[in-house]
């Protein structure tokens, strides 16, 4: 599994992190869990978002999956890093 293509924007409202999860095994695996950290300038978390990437469908090998994290709008944020939390074969 790798993520790729993270990219960080903001609305009115939130703070939002979007990317993708690849399947880059010869497994299909279920229930991807992504968590979000958003960090201010020293790259402390301030806070997070915990989302699943894929449910019960699946992700077969070769294939990707798109995911959006978001938190509420806090100017101290100034970055997000994603980490694969879980996953099922």
């Amino acid at each position: 599994m790798n993520i790729s293509d993270l990219k960080w924007d903001n609305n009115s409202s939130y703070y939002v992190c979007t990317g993708k999860v690849k399947n880059n095994g010869s497994n299909t695996y279920y229930y991807i869990t992504v968590k979000g950290s958003f960090k201010d300038a020293k790259g402390n978390v301030l806070d997070s978002d915990l989302t699943y990437a894929v449910g019960s469908e699946g992700l077969a090998p070769g294939e990707a999956s798109s995911f959006r994290l978001s938190v509420e709008k806090d100017y101290r944020l100034t970055d997000c890093s994603v980490r694969l939390m879980d996953f099922e074969k």
